[in-house]
């Protein structure tokens, strides 16, 4: 009988102890790294320039017409922006090239991914200068390669074999599959019906939450088969002045007329300014539209 209260003193410490072991986990919790992401379609007319934020590191994706680079430069440096993990050039047409080159020497720029298909105008060897100018490294991706950025990836999907055996500058875009958590955005840069069969065939069209459309809402893309292939909940064009042209880079109604009939929502740059999202990898929200 008088070892019982040693006995409840030792019981006293094990039960103490176990309990302050069962709230680790929950102290850890506490420090975690937050998740946050982030997806701006900019503005800067019949062109692209995507940027992605993801966890601290950022990423664009073409850089518009040279001449609104100043733009997208000042857009990027208001995110806070200082450097960029990935540069990527999706094509080399001037409303996606034109921009690089003052980008490349505005930011870090960690690597450049381009697409396999060069180009010889003013703007793309001012950018291919620019990279060498600031030691960037060039890195041509190839069909199933992936790359982190942030807590989330993204996966190449295009140009595969015959899109590049067409020999069309936009069939020539790369396409890029970002996830995060889950959610996803399907860039498709300028990719034509071509790809966009080879991908239905290859087995690379998953289920995305958010279409880039291809080559800015023009009826040479988004078809009725694979609209139905990616099944977006919305489609985001990036169209609205064409630089040099006394016109405006409209989508077909053809194409806002397939977008309709799978009940996707249409967002276009031209009506409403620059396009976000964000997202914690589970909900997904649109702010800062004008």
């Amino acid at each position: 009988m008088r070892r019982r209260p040693v006995f409840y003193l030792l019981l006293a410490v094990c039960i103490l102890w176990l309990f302050g072991c069962s709230k680790e986990p929950e102290q850890a919790a506490e420090f975690a790294q937050p998740k946050d992401c982030s997806v701006h379609f900019i503005s800067c007319g019949k062109a692209d320039a995507i940027l992605i934020l993801a966890d601290g590191e950022a990423m664009l994706i073409d850089a518009g017409y040279a001449a609104r680079a100043s733009e997208v430069v000042s857009y990027l440096k208001a995110q806070g922006v200082t450097t960029l993990r990935y540069l990527v050039l999706t094509h080399g047409d001037k409303d996606h090239v034109g921009g690089m080159a003052e980008v490349l020497t505005n930011f870090t720029v960690e690597q450049l991914l381009i697409s396999p298909k060069a180009e010889d105008s003013t703007e793309y060897l001012a950018m291919t200068a620019a990279a060498k100018k600031t030691n960037v490294a060039i890195t041509v991706p190839e069909v199933g390669d992936k790359f982190s950025l942030g807590n989330g990836s993204f996966l190449v999907l295009a140009p595969g074999e015959e899109a590049l055996l067409e020999g069309s500058d936009n069939d020539s875009s790369l396409v890029l599959h970002y996830y995060y958590g889950e959610r996803s955005f399907l860039l498709m840069g300028d990719a034509l019906f071509t790809t966009e069969k080879e991908m239905r065939e290859n087995g690379l069209t998953a289920p995305c939450d958010v279409l880039k459309v291809g080559h800015h809402g023009k009826d040479d893309a988004s078809k009725k088969k694979f609209l139905r292939a990616v099944t977006p909940l919305y489609a985001v064009i990036c169209c609205g002045e064409i630089v040099g042209e006394d016109e405006d880079g409209e989508p077909d109604e053809e194409v806002l007329s397939n977008l309709e009939e799978f009940e996707i929502e249409v967002l276009r740059t031209d009506e409403l300014g620059t396009i976000i999202f964000d997202t914690d990898g589970t909900a997904l929200t649109l702010r800062n539209l004008e």
